[in-house]
């Protein structure tokens, strides 16, 4: 088998996790119309995996220095660290899964309930937390289908690319990382980088796959840096290469935290300072080893963290990694092509910047376009705004609750 213990977990969450989630009506907000209470977002709710668990170390109580330059090495220490702590409950080798050091200090294990009570009082460990599945669910597929082969200029600028001041064209030496479902590696309008690719849930490196099996990471990207060509959308960032960490995988999106982690462990590795992740699933469950992972790369690398804030009309301080507020971290909110806070988007004090989320038409799997909705969409409008330089904004959003957000926007 070349699929690892984690994709076989992940896989069961599309049996014990609901297939769809609707956000919450915020009627303080905005009129809903009937459309908008038929959407359907991520579903963003998780299932405990038994006997899974992460640990998490006090740096000063490994017997090892991290070297930051040498990721292999550290990863080899953690590893003889964690197999010697296992030992030390009588837990085997083949208990331990993942190990991080860049994201995180600590391991991943099959750990008993009566176990980690006791690991929990040790001295050496600074918490610890169980991991979680789920799946994000079936997108709705609104194409937008485009000649197969266009003679005439059929490009179109969306909506929300023109709101933020774009189109640009990119040519500097930067990247933007999509934490997501993979990308199309052969749509013709992106300009994908594999080479810091990263598969969290494929164990050999050579049968990674970063195609993307749900359509979510290709939409996004397309709003990041869709070519400006002859046909098609452009993005924000034109021609910006979209590198694919995936972290959720197949049709229905399932992921664990832990894969989750481990994508955003990579990013610390492979990024460079100035590089920009785009994270569009702001509206997890509360966790610590999700909050922790985020902000130590984003401080540690200096690359941009541009999060979602979720779509339940709640105050992202309740969600993960939304609520994280850092050096790097920008929180995003969502709005309608009139500036009024999007019904279904999380508010509050996390959110640094509102972008365009509503009927926003980027690249799509196999080739195509779609017509998507949330601040999943939001997001990647401000990583294609962030990886060309300082971001301005443009008046602020309506219908706020808690604050009105700036909305994100570079001018020519």
């Amino acid at each position: 088998m070349k699929i690892n213990f984690y994709r076989c977990i992940a896989f069961a969450a599309i049996v014990l996790v609901g297939m769809t989630s609707c956000a919450e009506d915020n009627q303080e907000a905005v009129e809903v119309t009937d459309a908008q209470e038929n959407m359907t977002f991520p579903n963003y709710s998780t299932t405990p995996i038994d006997g899974q668990y992460f640990v998490i170390l006090h740096d000063n109580q490994i017997n090892f220095r991290i070297d930051p330059d040498d990721y292999e090495g550290a990863q080899a220490a953690m590893r003889k660290e964690a197999i010697s702590f296992l030992a030390q409950y009588k837990l085997s080798e083949e208990d331990l899964d993942r190990t991080y050091t860049m994201a995180l200090t600590g391991f991943t294990a099959r750990i008993s309930k009566e176990k980690i009570h006791e690991i929990s009082a040790d001295p050496r460990v600074k918490y610890v937390e169980q991991d979680r599945m789920g799946m994000l669910g079936r997108p709705i597929d609104h194409p937008r289908n485009q000649p197969e082969e266009p003679v005439v200029n059929t490009q179109s600028i969306p909506w929300g690319i023109k709101r933020v001041g774009g189109p640009f064209q990119y040519s500097g030496r930067h990247s933007v990382f999509i934490l997501d479902t993979g990308i199309d590696l052969n749509h013709p309008d992106l300009n994908v980088n594999t080479q810091k690719g990263f598969d969290a849930y494929t164990r050999f490196r050579k049968d990674w796959n970063f195609n993307d099996e749900h359509g979510h990471g290709t939409h996004v990207a397309g709003t990041v840096g869709a070519l400006d060509n002859h046909f098609g959308v452009v993005g924000v960032a034109a021609g910006v290469p979209v590198v694919p960490i995936k972290i959720f995988f197949g049709p229905w999106a399932a992921y664990t935290y832990s894969g989750m982690v481990a994508g955003i462990e990579h990013l610390g590795v492979r990024g460079i300072p100035g590089d920009v992740a785009n994270l569009s699933f702001g509206g997890f469950d509360e966790s610590r080893v999700l909050d922790d992972a985020l902000l130590n790369v984003s401080e540690k690398r200096r690359i941009w963290m541009v999060i979602a804030s979720g779509n339940s009309a709640l105050p992202a301080t309740a969600f993960s990694p939304a609520r994280v507020v850092g050096n790097y971290t920008i929180t995003v909110s969502a709005i309608d092509s009139r500036d009024r806070r999007a019904w279904f988007s999380h508010y509050g004090e996390p959110i640094k910047y509102a972008a365009p989320g509503v009927n926003v038409v980027s690249t799509w799997r196999g080739g195509g376009y779609s017509n998507q909705t949330g601040t999943s969409m939001s997001a990647p409008h401000v990583s294609g705004l962030r990886v060309l330089g300082d971001i301005d904004s443009d008046g602020y959003s309506l219908n706020w609750v808690g604050k009105a957000d700036p909305i994100a926007f570079r001018g020519k």
